[in-house]
């Protein structure tokens, strides 16, 4: 397992966390709005971490994309 790919990959979703919570933040009254918006992409980019960790770049050749970004197989549910 590539750890210096794995912490890139959830820095990625940590950041796209920050960014939701700060667009948030400053408009609360438009949390119904956004949430649903926001919450698909860093639900996707946290499975993609996972679901990467042991191919590390290689996953993006040997995985389609649905397959990167699914809920993991092998994390229960």
């Amino acid at each position: 397992m590539d750890a210096e790919w794995v912490l890139a990959t959830l820095t990625d979703a940590m950041e796209a966390l920050e960014e939701a919570v700060a667009e948030l933040e400053a408009d609360p009254e438009a949390i119904e709005e956004l949430l649903p918006q926001m919450m698909p992409a860093i639900y996707a980019k946290l499975n993609y971490a996972w679901n990467s960790r042991e191919l590390g770049a290689a996953a993006l050749e040997q995985l389609d994309h649905d397959e990167l970004i699914a809920f993991p197989k092998d994390l229960p549910r």
